[in-house]
């Protein structure tokens, strides 16, 4: 959507938090991709295991397990289907690209494995790297994300492939994850790289409402930090309701120009 780019959630998962269980099928997950393509999201990122707090760890082959039917099930319905891996796992990375996938969108920046640079660089993948959703929330941005970069660039990871993505949700507290949503321009002027953002039905959505919700209830603010993100320069957006994101990034468009 003119230089915005929509990736469309879709976790193959049981424990994810706000939609675990509801695509697990094969069948399922390929009928809600397709949805979400028609409703305007431009990439589909599939994630074989949760990432929440307090999450289960899944082994490799059964993230794999989960995966890689999906990717060569959608690729079969829609060829031209851009499909990221959200994946910290080489193995998973590798198995996912060789199956059709474009995209290997790592939330820990390439430091949970020290085998994803290589795989990533020699696919000629693209690149999503988070802020190291495993390190330090203490520890500064800044160093976190040029961590990365220095890894990125050390396996050979093409400049043009890189995304960053400052990791809203993966902070110690809310306050933090709002401080990285503002410091997103700071971030282009340092990098220069597009910077991604995830931010659809996370905890800190939830400091918006009067009242408790559960992370399904959670649209308003998540389509108003989406926004909140475009308009710092964020320009590729991670989100479970494509069509109303759709709807309204177009709206801040046709009003903001």
């Amino acid at each position: 959507m003119n230089n915005i780019t929509i990736y469309g959630i879709l976790n193959v998962t049981p424990d994810s938090f706000s939609d675990g269980g509801k695509f697990f099928d094969v069948d399922t997950a390929v009928e809600h991709a397709l949805a979400m393509i028609e409703d305007g999201a431009d990439v589909i990122d599939i994630g074989g295991m949760s990432t929440r707090p307090g999450y289960e760890d899944v082994p490799e082959d059964e993230e794999i397990r989960r995966v890689v039917p999906v990717i060569k099930a959608i690729k079969a319905k829609d060829p031209s289907c851009v499909i990221s891996v959200d994946t910290f796992r080489a193995g998973t990375a590798k198995a996912s690209l060789e199956a059709g996938a474009d995209i290997i969108n790592d939330i820990t920046g390439l430091m949970g494995d020290p085998d994803m640079g290589k795989v990533i660089a020699q696919y000629k993948a693209k690149a999503v790297l988070m802020r190291d959703g495993f390190g330090d929330p203490d520890e500064g941005w800044k160093v976190m994300l040029q961590r990365t970069v220095d890894a990125a660039h050390a396996a050979g990871i093409d400049d043009s492939l890189i995304v960053l993505d400052p990791g809203v949700g993966f902070t110690k507290t809310r306050e933090q994850d709002i401080e990285l949503i503002n410091a997103i321009p700071e971030m282009i002027k340092k990098w220069g790289y597009p910077i991604f953002l995830g931010v659809s039905r996370k905890r800190v959505t939830a400091d918006f409402y009067k009242g408790s919700t559960k992370a399904d209830e959670r649209l308003g603010a998540s389509l108003a930090l989406a926004l909140c993100g475009v308009e710092k320069g964020a320009v590729e957006i991670r989100v479970h309701d494509v069509k109303d994101t759709y709807a309204a990034i177009n709206a801040w468009k046709r009003i903001y120009g």
